[in-house]
Formats: structure tokens, sequence, C-alpha cells
């Protein structure tokens, strides 16, 4: 029995595996109980090889494709930007313009929070101008994502992409828990 973190009744557990593009299988959970409580999770389940991608960002490739996996670290050395995975991190599937849009917004609520800080509203429009002449052809920036579970990708002929060692991909935050289930049948995993 597994109780409630909410009333201490037994909780249903409902678990099971699917085969996603880009991320290959996913263990999706929900949890719920008759008093209200409710939580869902997906993980990935499979550990690859520790990758970087970097591409360089311009008005002409801004619709290729970025798989960000929960383990992915995201950084843009021009803009000083890192985006690196926490306990809540969620995986998602954009484009490089999309992982503009992001930025410019997390930059923009900074702006506003330190509003009376002259030098950070200052940095953070920085930012925001090298992001837009960047969408316009004026500028290039540099998108590099590494993840060491291998499972985030940059889909395009115009990505490097090389394998990280295993030095270099202990330094990143992963962001999650890692199960290896290979080699446990469909029931062994829904008893997870």
């Amino acid at each position: 029995m597994i109780p409630c973190p909410s009333c201490g009744r037994e909780i249903r557990v409902l678990s099971s595996v699917y085969e996603v593009p880009y991320f290959g299988n996913i263990l999706l959970t929900s949890i719920s109980c008759e008093c209200g409580f409710k939580h869902a999770d997906s993980i990935i389940t499979e550990v690859k090889e520790p990758t970087r991608y970097t591409i360089k960002i311009n008005s002409q490739n801004l619709f290729t494709k970025v798989i960000r996996s929960t383990s992915g670290t995201l950084r843009i050395p021009e803009l000083g930007v890192d985006i690196e995975p926490g306990p809540a991190s969620t995986a998602f599937i954009t484009n490089l313009e999309g992982v503009l849009a992001r930025i410019e917004e997390i930059v923009t609520t900074a702006k506003k929070w330190n509003s009376e800080d002259e030098e950070k509203v200052k940095r953070c429009n920085l930012i925001l101008k090298k992001i837009k002449e960047t969408k316009e052809g004026d500028e290039e920036l540099t998108l590099i994502l590494e993840d060491p579970y291998g499972n985030s990708a940059i889909v395009s002929d115009e990505v490097f992409i090389e394998k990280m060692s295993e030095h270099e991909a202990s330094k990143l935050k992963t962001g999650m828990t890692v199960m290896d289930i290979t080699g446990l049948s469909e029931e062994e995993i829904s008893g997870l």
C-alpha cells in the first residue's frame, strides 16, 4: 500500500511505457486519491551517450527543431544565458525561435523585478537587443545543448554534434531521477 501524502488513504497508481520520437521509452505515471490528491509524471527510461549539440542561430534557421529532455542544459554564451534542469524540469520540443522566445520572456520578467537596479535593467536590455537583432538577421548567437543522458537533440544539417566525456557530463545538472528499467517486463514496470 502506498499512502496518500494528503490524507493517508491508499492511493491509486497507474503507469505505462510509451515510445516517443526523439525521447525513446517514457514511463508515464498517474497517482490519485479519493480525497482529490493527484500527481502525474513522465520519466525517460533510457540513458544514451552524453552529447553536446552546437548551432549558430541566425534569421535563416529559426525554425530548426530543438528537443530538450528533462536533463538538457541550454547555453547561449554571447548572452551569458544558461538554462539548467532542476527538480521540476520539463521536457519540450520547440525550435530555435521558441528557445529565444523563452529567454525573452524570462529576461523581460527579470527586468521588471529589478526595475530599481540600473545595471541589471541595462543587462536585460542588452540581451533583448541581441535577440531582436538575431531574429532580424543583424546578429548571430550560438546555442549549445548538452545532455548527460543523450536524450536531447537539435535536428539540423548545420548542427555540430560531439560526444561528451564522462567527466564533462558528470559536471552537468540532471534535474531528475534516473531509472534503468531495461530488461524489465511490462508487468514489472507497471508494478513500480
